[in-house]
């Protein structure tokens, strides 16, 4: 018998989906230091028409066709076949070890303004390690404590947003469009680098979807949420940055590693009070994007490991909570571990890249499945027509797979490589044992039990 599904509010859905998205609208100062105030508006209007919005709706349509735990990867695996879903899954998966890791350590760099003595490195990582266990703690708990903890964290973060918006108004001094670009950038360079950037900080509307199987009547209110969650997110990028930019100035300094980050920032309009408000927000903001993908990768395993096609201990879930524990203990230890190496940032390249091949076949696999089924009803459903759909959703993919894939599109061949011996290991693991055909056996049972309460329908 199936255990109960978690009943979560739609406003829970939308903040979990928000401060994954976008962290508080922390970070977003590297786009104006590197590409100049007039690109940085200039991205801000493009990247919802050609990343955000035909994301959003692409995960929230596929949510909606296939309402499952795993995400991208049963997506990849409904609509193109049990071979392109594994290579989806093994890629996710192993970005899934790393992404945890810098979070940490982003957290970390807030929390230690906060300590009043020098912090060394053995204190650092075991700042890391102590965050990442408290919150692989938290998800063994459960989805609603994650959802509660989003909705109370999103709005904490805004506060100071909102407060320096309302200072920002009434201290304008400078266009927040001049410069358009750099002087030594061309017009094209900062255009990609400003896309590349802004798809960095529009990324993760589908994570939620890893776990839709868990969510009360997930095939509605995933969708929803993700449709919500798009233009909320673009409007927030421009309220938090466009203002502070027309009262500060100084476009060249802005970073989120200062010398003006929105700590500086809230600095020199609101005085040491809403610097430390910045502080504390942003600790917390990046502590709920831990959180949040220690959560959606998980799942993620534990759904790839269920079909046969990982190790069998991910799948293991705690007899009360239904939460898929060993696959959080893992993955948290594994990040604990990488914390302690201090290459972080090369991690952060390689689950770029990583990253983008199940996004990819994502669009593909949607592509497909109005291509195939084009009078096919869902719950929810991108009101277009099939043909400009799928036209509108060759935008994302050519321009995802040209930015990411422009430098290193060796390493990223290599490392999606990978998963060929891997999906091999697998199937002479479990294809011809009990473990794999009782995966099979229950999804089977699973579909025909979707079909006739379908058909009931």
């Amino acid at each position: 018998m199936a255990h109960k599904k978690t009943k979560i509010s739609l406003i829970g859905l939308v903040a979990m989906i928000c401060v994954t998205v976008a962290g508080g609208g922390f970070g977003i100062e590297d786009l104006v230091g590197s590409v100049g105030p007039g690109m940085t508006m200039l991205v801000f209007i493009l990247i919802p028409f050609v990343w955000s919005i035909p994301f959003g709706l692409s995960s929230a349509e596929m949510s909606s066709a296939y309402p499952v735990d795993g995400g991208m990867y049963a997506w990849a695996k409904e609509g193109l076949g049990e071979k392109a879903g594994f290579v989806s899954g093994w890629c996710y998966t192993i970005a899934g070890f790393v992404e945890p890791a810098t979070f940490a350590v982003l957290s970390a760099n807030y929390l230690k303004m906060l300590i009043p003595v020098e912090v060394n490195d053995f204190i650092y990582w075991l700042l890391c390690a102590c965050l990442i266990a408290l919150f692989a703690v938290i998800n063994i708990l459960g989805i609603k404590l994650v959802s509660n903890l989003a909705t109370v964290i999103t709005v904490l973060a805004i506060i100071p947003f909102i407060v320096l918006i309302v200072l920002s108004f009434m201290n304008i001094e400078y266009s927040p469009v001049e410069p358009f670009h750099p002087q030594d950038m061309s017009f094209l360079e900062a255009a990609g680098q400003g896309l590349l950037i802004g798809i960095w900080f529009n990324t993760g509307f589908e994570t939620i979807s890893t776990m839709s199987g868990e969510i009360e009547n997930g095939e509605k209110m995933v969708p929803k949420a993700i449709v919500l969650a798009v233009p909320i997110i673009s409007v927030m990028y421009i309220l938090f940055v466009m203002p502070a930019l027309a009262a500060v100035g100084n476009w060249q300094d802005w970073s989120s590693e200062g010398p003006l980050s929105f700590v500086e920032i809230g600095a020199i309009l609101g005085g040491a009070p809403l610097r430390w408000a910045f502080v504390l927000a942003g600790g917390l903001a990046s502590m709920m994007i831990l959180c949040e993908y220690i959560l959606a990768y998980a799942h993620l395993m534990a759904s790839f490991s269920k079909k046969g096609q990982f190790f069998k201990v991910f799948s293991k879930e705690h007899k009360t909570r239904k939460t898929p524990y060993m696959a959080i203990i893992i993955l948290s230890v594994v990040s604990i571990i990488l914390c302690s190496s201090g290459s972080f940032i090369e991690f952060v390249g390689i689950a770029s890249i990583l990253y983008a091949v199940p996004v990819i076949m994502m669009f593909i696999s949607n592509i497909k499945l109005r291509v195939k089924n084009p009078d096919l009803k869902l719950p929810f459903k991108v009101p277009l027509g099939n043909k400009p759909y799928c036209i509108y959703l060759c935008f994302p993919i050519v321009i995802y797979g040209a930015s990411i894939f422009a430098d290193n599109w060796l390493v990223g061949l290599g490392l999606a490589a990978t998963s060929i011996p891997a999906y091999l290991f697998f199937k002479k693991l479990y294809r011809g044992g009990r473990y794999w055909a009782e995966c099979h056996k229950q999804e089977s049972a699973a579909e025909e039990t979707g079909e006739e309460e379908s058909l009931s329908a």
